[in-house]
This record gives C-alpha cells, structure tokens and sequence, in this order.
C-alpha cells in the first residue's frame, strides 16, 4: 500500500501493530510485554500534509486487567478504556504522561492493527479525556483546601476514602457532578461561612443499567456518610462545606441545562493555581 494509501487508513484511536511498536523502542516502561501503542492525533491532523503537520502524536499505554476509578476519564492524567477484539473487549491504561510525537513518514510506513479497535462510544471517551487535561473544571483555593485538610478519626484521608468509592463503582460511574454555591466562585474564609454542596453520581445507563444504578446509589449513599464524618458533628453542624444532597442520576436523565450548570469533580483534585494556565476550551 502506498504511503498517501496509508495515511487515509489511521484515525484517532488506532493502535501500532506490535512488531512496528518494538522496532521503534517504543515500549512501556513498568510492563513492555503489555504494551499497546496508541494514536491520539486528531483524524484532520493525520490526514493533513506533512510540511504543514510533520508529526503526529501517540501515547504508550499498556493492557491492564480490567477497568478502574479512571474509566470515563474521571481523570484527566490517567484513562482507563475498553477496547475490541474478536475475542471481547481489552481494559488499555493511557497516561497523559506518556504522549510522544511520531514523524508521519515513519508511522505511514505500517498499517493499524486490526485485531484491536475503539467503537464509536469508546472514540467520544479518548476525544473528551484528551480534551478535559485543557477543560478541567476548577474549584475556589478555599474548597479544595477544605477538602485536603478535612479529618476523618484524627487523619486527613477524605480524598482518599472518596477515590476508593469511585474506584469500587469504577466501570459502572462516569463522574461525580458538583453543584457548589450555585455556581457562584468564592473563596470562603471561616468554618462557619459554608460551601454549600451537592452532588450528583452519573452512570452509565448502556452498560448493565440496573447494576450501574445499584453501584451508583451504594457510591452516593457512602460519600453521605463520608461528608457527614468530615464537615459535620452533633455540637457544631455542618462546618466549612455543608453536603445539601448527594443523589445518583443515570446519564441518559440529565438534562443538557443541568450537565452544563454542573462541575466534573475529577480524581486528581486540582486547581487551576496547581498548574500554569493552560488554553481553555469553550465547547
């Protein structure tokens, strides 16, 4: 196959066939054996020419077991995404981290893999991970701070312990959803001036919905319990952030008013004041 052939054949998504990944060293650090080497350039950019786009981007990702807390791209540095064979589908782990370029001339000179392949819901998984590292939502200083230093039994594990319960319902959750002081951004400085705080669990309604639903329910029943241990007690109520409600949602139930009043709270709870700016999208 020609190589102008070749380069009409790659989309966002393919994977390398394994010989081409080792002949061009690229393999993953902690598991070269499971390696798979992923395409995340755009389908405009690899079609493009060369003296306009001389090189496309890949990220060296490896097979895992199954599905974790970073499904849905819940985090922006890390995903974990399904993808098919004949044989059923592959749990892939992909860092942000791990971006590299790639010259067109040497990735046009191999053809994807076809045993291995993203369907169409998993291609809208990897466009909206790879989009959110420039589109995450951010917090006030004084919320994430609250957060962090909230005590549970005399330690600061509240982030911890709400990782752990994504992690459980990991393949089932999209996301938590927060509504904080009704989208208003204020920093807050005493105990007693409150974050006012509700969450929603979003789940994935094509996937096994009742079960989705019953992991979803259980995830919002335990942060409940969690919030009500870290900012509330019997003498005082709630202190720095009072959680208003906290309720399961399936994603085929909200509505585009509601997903566009809402913040995706995401794993790596970060600010825009732990990073440099970054360019935002809009969409």
């Amino acid at each position: 196959m020609a190589d102008t052939d070749r380069k009409f054949s790659w989309r966002q998504g393919d994977a390398l066939p394994d010989e081409a990944a080792k002949a061009l060293n690229l393999q993953h650090p902690e598991n070269p054996g499971a390696t798979v080497v992923v395409v995340i350039s755009h389908d405009c950019d690899l079609t493009a020419v060369a003296e306009k786009e001389p090189e496309s981007e890949i990220i060296v990702g490896r097979r895992i077991d199954k599905l974790g807390g970073d499904s849905y791209g819940k985090t922006a540095r890390r995903l974990h995404i399904e993808y098919q064979t004949a044989e059923g589908p592959v749990a892939l782990e992909l860092m942000a981290t791990c971006k590299r370029p790639i010259g067109k001339p040497v990735l046009f000179e191999t053809d994807p893999r076809r045993d291995m392949w993203l369907d169409g819901r998993g291609a809208v998984i990897l466009q909206r991970w790879l989009a959110a590292r420039y589109h995450r939502a951010a917090f006030p200083e004084a919320f994430e701070d609250r957060l962090r230093a909230a005590h549970i039994s005399g330690k600061r594990i509240l982030l911890k312990k709400l990782e752990n319960i994504l992690a459980v319902g990991g393949d089932h959750i999209r996301g938590l959803l927060f509504d904080l002081d009704d989208g208003k951004d204020v920093e807050r400085d005493s105990p007693e001036d409150l974050y006012q705080l509700g969450i929603m669990v979003l789940y994935d309604s094509l996937r096994d919905e009742p079960t989705a639903a019953a992991a979803a329910t259980k995830a919002a029943e335990e942060l409940e319990k969690l919030f009500d241990a870290a900012f509330h007690s019997h003498d005082t109520g709630w202190q720095n952030i009072c959680l208003k409600y906290c309720d399961p949602i399936s994603d085929s139930a909200i509505t585009v008013a509601e997903r566009e009043m809402l913040k995706q709270w995401r794993l790596e709870h970060m600010s825009v004041q732990d990073d440099p700016p970054q360019p935002m999208i809009t969409d």
